[in-house]
């Protein structure tokens, strides 16, 4: 299917129709809990790792998803704070941190394409395949992390990046790991969670770098016909595996989230709420019909606003922060956001 085409008739698109003149309003009876993902401030916590976060509770938020887990010398750490600093600061700010966004140290394969302004090009944050040698230390990071983020005060983990698959056995043994981290976290009273960018949307075997297109269904000794992400959704247990769906990167991997949210009722327990600028503002998603298709099929939990390219469509010379604050009013004003 053509870019083109599939932007013209997935139900996640609005064809204009949700540009922010447009958009329902209501005025809102009681304040909505309303998270973001702290990746959206990111240049502004290299100046500032407090000032932005009080501000972001200023404008609304009430709940962040973190970034910036390490491990080293046996002692975990956020952006460079220890765990028992940064939920100090947190608290002194006040905002929850209520999921948290980490991998293993795993060597990275990083395709940023150009998602933002022209929508152009695919993202991907690849780490190196799961091999049988590697298994038992990208386990025990998982149990390390879980411990630590228990520390923290966090008990909802999520994976953004994806493990190199170049055949069937491949991601398989990716779902038997998925599995045996998210035992790892029921065992903590934990929940483990994956989130997608739009590489995943792909058929697994395909050629690094070749486009997929439904001609292609079963190609000569190459691979079977089924895209990595539903192979992830198929092949992991629901009680111990859930998804934060970035529908953004699904619309751009080419797959309507309204039909996920369909296909698996009750596995896309977070969402990252995200456009191609500033929420609402180019009438590029339908986050109407996302947010009602999410309601109804169940599992949604919560959901997190996240800026990645800022003001790259409008020309508008918003800072990332104005960005965030205008993202938040269309989501606080919006009458299908809970």
């Amino acid at each position: 299917m053509q870019r083109r085409s599939f932007l013209k008739n997935a139900t996640a698109l609005t064809g204009g129709a949700m540009m922010p003149n447009a958009l329902k309003t209501t005025r809102v009876q009681q304040p909505k809990k309303i998270g973001i993902q702290i990746y959206s401030i990111r240049r502004e916590l290299q100046k500032d790792k407090v000032g932005p976060l009080k501000t972001l509770r200023d404008i609304g938020f009430t709940h962040v998803e973190l970034y910036g887990y390490e491990q080293q010398n046996k002692k975990g750490s956020i952006l460079g704070y220890s765990l028992k600093e940064y939920r100090k600061l947190l608290d002194d700010v006040g905002l929850a941190a209520t999921s948290s966004h980490l991998e293993p140290p795993l060597k990275s394969l990083y395709k940023f394409g150009d998602g933002g302004g022209t929508g152009k090009g695919e993202r991907s944050i690849q780490i190196e395949t799961y091999t049988k040698g590697n298994a038992g230390a990208i386990l025990e990071f998982w149990k390390r992390a879980i411990a630590d983020h228990h520390e923290l005060g966090v008990d909802v983990l999520v994976q953004p990046a994806m493990p190199i698959v170049n055949k069937l056995d491949d991601v398989k043994r990716v779902c038997e790991i998925f599995n045996q981290t998210g035992e790892l976290a029921r065992q903590a009273n934990s929940r483990w969670g994956y989130h997608n960018h739009s590489a995943e949307f792909k058929r697994i075997g395909a050629k690094r770098g070749e486009d997929w297109s439904p001609e292609m269904t079963i190609m000569k000794d190459s691979y079977p016909s089924e895209i990595f992400y539903d192979f992830l959704l198929t092949h992991t247990d629901p009680k111990l595996v859930f998804f934060e769906m970035d529908v953004y990167w699904a619309v751009m991997g080419q797959c309507d989230p309204v039909v996920y949210f369909n296909r698996y009722p009750g596995r896309f327990q977070q969402l990252h709420i995200k456009d191609r600028d500033i929420l609402g503002s180019t009438g590029f998603m339908n986050f109407e019909n996302i947010f009602k298709a999410a309601y109804a099929t169940g599992g949604l939990k919560r959901y997190y606003a996240e800026l990645e390219y800022p003001s790259t469509i409008s020309g508008a010379s918003a800072s990332q922060m104005e960005a965030v604050r205008q993202s938040y009013e269309y989501l606080a004003k919006s009458s299908f956001a809970k």
